[in-house]
């Protein structure tokens, strides 16, 4: 065994013995992680894997054919060393996922996205995603990989006209409309902490407004306002104004009126009219 190997396997084994009394227990139950073919924000999804590791779940990982061949052992090797995570059988899941709090979704592809969509489910992690949503599980679902973003643009896949894009933003409107809870992968821990924890721990997820709420006001683009963006607004102590036909879910909805965040309709955030309506 080389020394670069001992070094790994001690820091492994000091890891597993530390790591529980951080919180890395599994006490708060199991969380379905599901890996689609995205390429974009695995660093990210890495980091938010292991922050919900330390709060307390058991993370049981399902992938789909491409995601398992792009990174499936990369991602396994650098769990290594943390506890209460564990492979999904390919097929034989249905139980894992009765028994789950929730089902998460760090890596969205545009195909998974198409497929959830269309309500296809021929692999597994569509195939996790839809029956997560039938079963009534929360499924939080990072959208970074299907946005137009800084890693979209690093891989030169942030091309195409109006009526591409469009298309996207349709499939993720419907993708919340079903019950999907979108969100960036910065947020993904915190919000799915608060989703699985019930109904009053997406408020101690969202931590404490800034002393003296804003009056500031946050504006947002996006074309469905999530739940994840009203906890955004929450930590900067600031309302939002969205576009007058942004679609407002109803979680983003009951979460606001409970963390006392405002929503503006505003059509000053889709040109020049201006004009603003409650939400």
């Amino acid at each position: 065994m080389s020394t670069g190997d001992q070094v790994t396997d001690l820091v492994t084994a000091v890891l597993s013995r530390l790591l529980p009394r951080l919180g890395a227990d599994g006490r708060r139950g199991s969380l379905i992680v599901v890996f689609t073919g995205a390429t974009v924000g695995y660093d990210g999804a890495l980091d938010q894997l292991r922050s919900l590791i330390l709060r307390g779940f058991h993370l049981r990982l399902g992938f789909s054919e491409m995601a398992d061949h792009l990174y499936g052992e990369p991602l396994r090797e650098q769990l290594a060393g943390f506890p209460q995570w564990s492979s999904l059988p390919p097929f034989t899941w249905l139980r894992d996922l009765r028994e789950a709090k929730g089902v998460v979704v760090p890596m969205l592809s545009v195909n998974s996205l198409s497929k959830v969509a269309g309500l296809i489910g021929d692999n597994q992690a569509s195939n996790l995603i839809l029956h997560g949503l039938f079963t009534g599980k929360p499924v939080v679902v990072a959208k970074n990989g299907v946005e137009r973003n800084r890693g979209r643009v690093e891989l030169g896949f942030h091309h195409g006209g109006p009526s591409l894009w469009r298309a996207v933003d349709d499939r993720l409107r419907l993708a919340a409309e079903y019950g999907c809870t979108l969100t960036d992968i910065t947020q993904l821990a915190a919000v799915a902490d608060g989703l699985a924890g019930g109904s009053d721990a997406i408020v101690a997820a969202a931590g404490d407004v800034p002393t003296g709420r804003s009056s500031v006001s946050r504006v947002v683009t996006n074309k469905v306002i999530t739940q994840g963006d009203v906890v955004e607004a929450h930590r900067a102590g600031a309302d939002m104004r969205c576009m007058p036909q942004a679609v407002i879910t109803p979680l983003a909805r009951e979460t606001a009126a409970r963390l006392g965040v405002h929503l503006v309709r505003d059509a000053a955030t889709d040109g020049p009219r201006g004009g603003l309506q409650g939400c």
